[in-house]
């Protein structure tokens, strides 16, 4: 289910169609999703989400581009949940990466 998931860039598979494709019921998908991960299902999908999001902000793409990508209604609604898993703002987490591409030495 998470391999499903996780292939669903844009979010667009329900609960309901992730379990059914996976072979199983929403019930024991929101039982044993949170004992193998430590997260509730809507939790991980939301990091996993994020993840995808960060490694293409690390290669240069815009926010806004990534956040419609990533299946978010607006950029701001793409930031907030960033800020919800990363602790913070995608421009935040841009400036981080571009020092540590440059060794944070100029």
């Amino acid at each position: 289910m998470a391999e499903l998931a996780f292939a669903d860039h844009q979010n667009r598979l329900s609960l309901d169609e992730l379990a059914s494709r996976s072979a199983t019921s929403i019930r024991s998908a929101s039982r044993v999703f949170p004992a193998e991960t430590g997260l509730t299902f809507k939790a991980w999908r939301q990091c996993a989400r994020i993840v995808r999001a960060m490694e293409r902000l690390a290669r240069g793409e815009a926010i806004a581009r990534v956040s419609m990508a990533a299946g978010f209604a607006s950029t701001a609604a793409f930031a907030t949940a960033f800020r919800q898993v990363t602790a913070m703002a995608p421009t935040e987490f841009l400036e981080r990466s571009t020092v540590s591409n440059f060794g944070g030495s100029f």
